[in-house]
């Protein structure tokens, strides 16, 4: 690994350190809330609050910098309070409620437009208002004067996922990668506008749907919806996320029905073994979101035998819950405002180009960037790779993203820029483009070094993938004498 901001982020991406920094929260969160719910006489939805919160914060604020978590502070118990009153107008006003939740989470996606820190604050706006779907507010027999807790419950989630993240990541000891700005928009929507729209209508039918199939259980179609649609990169992802969620719950469903009935209500057996299933499913989920998906399923089913509910048929209703949930959040992505996976992948290509053009030039930080653009491709290399994998087709997109992770280390025992490596570079980004103009890729001369050669092989794949095919060169008739004789 590199020095600085590299060496963090490699330790924060590992699954082992990222499970055990989320459960690390995650437990704290939750003996804290314990300890405030039993001295304030409050219900115990606080404590199951705390969790959701630990759970979706150490996610969305993994890599936050230091001014974004302060910001943090502000924003989350505001809107913890802004949530308060929001699930009393769900549970006394369906319809002005939905509406209004759907208004909150669309807002939060749209203003990701201005830059990675109103995404940080987007995701802040939505979470406690998630949280709602999960662990209603001012549900049977919690006193209404406990809603007031929220913002604290809020700030103790959010106080434990910084500790201990602040902890792993060590930002004091590391350089900070900027976000790449967001792509000019030129006279199409911005990818935010397109999602927040995605998100709008998607939200709107779950609750519509939801309300109508499920009417005790409708928040699991709505919650299914919004994952589905949050942060969907492309028509693809959507697809793929829908499948993932699909599949685990139903993998969680069957392990469900395994495990039903091994413990007694209010076991503490099964407090323990929920955070063990949790653990879990936060380690496999770097593998797979169906593994978390999965992991939930179980954890709710031994959740619901600790407060003596009949887990089984609950867990088949979720099912169905989470399959309609998913077709809405999918189909949402591929009917309103759509773009592809493949575009995005595009723009990330391009930009990671760049990050190296820059690095040969010797540009502070640009190793940095480039390898944390490469990293980003992460998030879109699952539905390329079960496309690839479905339509066999050779050369795929998807394999653009496989050169440039090989080509992450060849980059850092490159010690000096290669002239001839700037000029390949800049021959791929015109293909990347779909231009044809300029300086052609040459390989490289045979007397520059092995990490040179490697990354140019990687160069040549990639520009063998998007180069636009030669024009056919036009036939000439002919001669009289050189025509064959017919017959």
């Amino acid at each position: 690994m590199t020095a600085g901001t590299v060496r963090t982020l490699g330790a924060a991406r590992a699954p082992v350190a990222v499970a055990a920094a989320t459960m690390a929260a995650v437990l704290a969160s939750f003996g804290s809330a314990l300890l405030l719910e039993r001295a304030a006489h409050l219900h115990a939805d606080v404590v199951m609050q705390a969790v959701v919160l630990a759970v979706t914060l150490s996610r969305a604020h993994r890599g936050a910098r230091p001014s974004d978590r302060l910001i943090g502070f502000a924003v989350l118990p505001t809107v913890a309070l802004a949530s308060v009153g929001l699930g009393t107008l769900m549970r006394d006003d369906a319809l002005a409620g939905d509406a209004a939740f759907a208004a909150l989470v669309a807002s939060g996606v749209w203003i990701r437009r201005f830059g990675p820190r109103f995404t940080k604050a987007g995701t802040l706006m939505m979470l406690p208002a998630i949280a709602l779907l999960v662990i209603p507010h001012g549900g049977p027999g919690a006193p209404s004067t406990a809603l007031l807790w929220a913002p604290v419950v809020a700030l103790i989630a959010y106080s434990w996922v910084t500790v201990v993240q602040v902890a792993v990541e060590r930002p004091w000891r590391a350089g900070h990668v900027e976000a790449p700005a967001p792509a000019a928009a030129g006279k199409r929507l911005p990818a935010s506008t397109r999602m927040a729209a995605q998100m709008g209508v998607a939200l709107c039918a779950a609750f519509a749907a939801g309300h109508l199939l499920f009417p005790d259980h409708w928040p699991w179609v709505v919650l299914t919806a919004f994952i589905v649609c949050n942060g969907a990169r492309g028509r693809g992802d959507a697809l793929h996320k829908g499948l993932l969620r699909a599949l685990g719950a139903a993998g969680g469903t069957a392990l469900a029905a395994l495990v039903s009935g091994l413990f007694a209500p209010r076991d503490p057996d099964a407090v323990v073994l929920i955070f063990v299933v949790l653990g879990l499913a936060a380690w496999l989920r770097q593998r797979s979101y169906a593994y978390w998906a999965g992991g939930v399923t179980a954890a709710l089913s031994l959740l619901y035998g600790y407060l003596g509910q009949s887990a089984v048929p609950l867990l088949h209703t979720r099912l169905e819950a989470i399959l309609v949930g998913a077709a809405i959040g999918s189909g949402a992505a591929w009917s309103v405002l759509p773009f592809r996976t493949r575009d995005v992948l595009h723009r990330r290509v391009s930009e990671s180009l760049a990050a190296l053009t820059d690095v040969l030039k010797g540009e502070p930080h640009a190793r940095a960037r480039f390898e944390h653009s490469v990293a980003d491709m992460d998030t879109v290399y699952g539905p390329l790779r079960l496309h690839r994998f479905v339509t066999r087709a050779r050369p795929h997109p998807a394999d653009v993203i496989d050169v440039l992770r090989e080509t992450v280390p060849h980059v850092r025992a490159l010690e000096h820029g290669v002239k001839g490596l700037r000029t390949n570079v800049a021959a791929v980004r015109r293909a990347v483009a779909g231009r044809d103009d300029g300086t052609p890729y040459r390989p490289l001369a045979a007397d520059e070094g092995d990490a040179a050669h490697a990354i140019d092989a990687g160069l040549a794949r990639i520009h063998a993938i998007y180069a636009p095919p030669p024009p056919d060169p036009k036939r000439e008739p002919e001669s009289p004498e050189r025509a064959r004789p017919a017959g």
